[in-house]
């Protein structure tokens, strides 16, 4: 191993540039509550793109874990790298099935009663 060449491409200046190329060839991951692919082939002489784009939410709060879309059209997602399915509705199942902890609804506290007006002592 070269450390003269392993330190120089880890410089901010080239580890910056090489990081900023990459973002831009990403495949369209989103933020956590939105996240997505693009796939793009050719056919017949026509060049095809399809953006999938995934808005989760599990009782009411996004979704955690990005989803995306192979070329074949199979889910998968960066939490389960070993599975990949036919639907977003499945994998979802799955990451509620195998994380459970994370999808518990959390007990409300219990509200104090509210006071009305001063009390008189008697």
């Amino acid at each position: 191993m070269d450390f003269k060449k392993l330190s120089d491409a880890a410089s901010p200046k080239k580890l910056g540039a090489y990081l900023a190329k990459r973002a831009e060839a990403s495949h369209g991951h989103g933020s956590h509550a939105q996240a997505g692919s693009e796939r793009s082939f050719e056919h017949a002489g026509h060049k095809v793109t399809i953006a999938t784009t995934y808005e989760v939410r599990v009782d009411g709060k996004p979704l955690a874990a990005p989803l995306g879309v192979d070329e074949a059209g199979q889910v998968h997602c960066h939490s389960l790298p070993n599975y990949q399915t036919a639907s977003a509705v499945d994998m979802v199942k799955y990451l509620i099935d195998i994380f459970p902890d994370e999808f518990q609804k959390k007990a409300r506290a219990a509200k104090k009663p509210a006071t009305r007006g001063k009390t008189s002592k008697r």
